[in-house]
């Protein structure tokens, strides 16, 4: 189900075309997967990794040393604090990450202005109820259906930090400090931020 979320940010790369000089930034980058997706379109670029956890960083930074990845500065901050110049970036990712960064309008606006006029905004966002137990019976069962259950086990293993995560995403949403919505409510708030929204859809199971 992961693996989906890149390839579908892979395919709109396809179909946008954008150079490998363009300037991209991930916002809350977590551990870096999806710069590591798309690092080699954008090599004459420049990448700007965002997040404010200093342990998915360490993890990011580890992955791009053993990719040779090198245009990427990670800024280790909240957006809100984080000043880039206004009309530069030429694609934005966020993915599972605006929910948990607040004010939204806040943090979508200010992505909204660091866009050039015709760059591209690729957001997925998990806005229903987190619940761990059910992505981890959900990754045991097609672990079976697929004959990879030794390879389930070494990334529950590989996985702890992610999952610690995720379990601090299931008490922000009980407590409210985290933002739950459906994708009529996710499109609303960005296109009031002042993005024109040429698709939007559920995904992610």
């Amino acid at each position: 189900a992961y693996q989906e979320n890149i390839n579908l940010l892979l395919e709109r790369l396809r179909n946008w075309q954008l150079p490998s000089t363009s300037t991209i930034c991930d916002v809350g980058a977590g551990t870096g997967n999806y710069i590591c997706a798309v690092a080699d379109q954008f090599a004459d670029g420049a990448i700007y990794h965002i997040d404010f956890d200093a342990r998915m960083n360490e993890l990011a930074q580890q992955k791009y040393l053993e990719r040779g990845i090198k245009n990427v500065q990670i800024l280790q901050d909240h957006i809100l604090n984080i000043e880039l110049p206004e009309s530069s970036i030429d694609l934005i990712i966020c993915i599972n990450s605006i929910y948990a960064i607040s004010p939204q309008k806040s943090v979508l606006e200010k992505a909204r202005e660091w866009l050039k006029p015709q760059g591209r905004l690729f957001a997925i966002d998990f806005g229903r109820k987190q619940r761990t137990l059910d992505w981890a019976i959900y990754l045991f069962r097609e672990s079976l259906k697929s004959g990879e259950v030794g390879r389930y086990a070494k990334g529950l293993i590989e996985a702890r930090e992610v999952m610690k995560q995720n379990r601090q995403s299931t008490k922000g949403q009980k407590s409210g400090r985290y933002w739950l919505h459906s994708s009529d409510d996710f499109g609303k708030s960005i296109a009031e931020a002042g993005f024109e929204i040429d698709e939007l859809f559920a995904c992610y199971r």
